[in-house]
């Protein structure tokens, strides 16, 4: 009589513990699956290319796109962000990641710009910047007011005399569609994009 209980509570003990490793494999497939789905949906890791954004990103840099930020909510004033630049439609079909652009979103959708002296005007009351860009020795185009369309961005280079930017007339503004999504990590250090790193002295 013992001898069968005692089997019975062992077998049942099995079954138990290969209940639990069920659950435990399931539950890992879904975190895998989630893990993945995210990676390859939801994120984007893309190289910097070129001297704009210095102090803040480098050259050959990788950072992470997140390409939801911006499904449902627009792009705020000094997000970083990643984007396609707007080609003719025969260009449109070989763009690839070298192709990808990275710059600091400063006048929104149906804003007016203006640069003066330095300065940034947005419809005509002064733009204080959160973070130190050094000084803008060029205005570019945007020496005189640019009205933004409905879909439209005017975005600028953290490195300020690097004009590869919306002051470029062959530039010009960047357009929701081409927009990728919000530059939020860097991996050297691994950190949140914010603003120029200080220059060690």
């Amino acid at each position: 009589m013992n001898l069968r209980f005692e089997e019975e509570m062992k077998r049942e003990r099995r079954r138990d513990a290969f209940k639990e490793l069920l659950w435990f494999l399931l539950i890992a497939a879904i975190v895998i699956l989630f893990a993945w789905l995210i990676v390859r949906f939801a994120l984007k890791k893309v190289n910097v290319i070129g001297s704009a954004m210095e102090t803040t990103l480098y050259n050959g840099e990788d950072v992470i796109v997140n390409k939801i930020s911006y499904a449902i909510l627009s792009p705020g004033r000094e997000a970083v962000i990643a984007f396609y630049p707007d080609l003719e439609e025969e260009e449109e079909a070989v763009l690839d990641d070298s192709a990808v652009l990275i710059r600091r979103v400063i006048g929104l959708p149906g804003e007016k710009i203006r640069i003066t002296d330095g300065k940034i005007y947005i419809n005509e009351e002064e733009w204080k910047e959160k973070y130190n860009f050094g000084e803008m020795v060029s205005a570019g185009i945007a020496n005189s007011e640019i009205t933004l369309g409905e879909d439209e961005y005017f975005v600028l280079s953290d490195n300020r005399n690097d004009m590869d930017d919306s002051r470029n007339e062959a530039f010009t503004k960047v357009k929701r569609e081409n927009i990728i999504g919000k530059v939020i990590l860097k991996f050297h250090p691994l950190s949140l994009i914010g603003g120029p790193q200080q220059e060690e002295q």
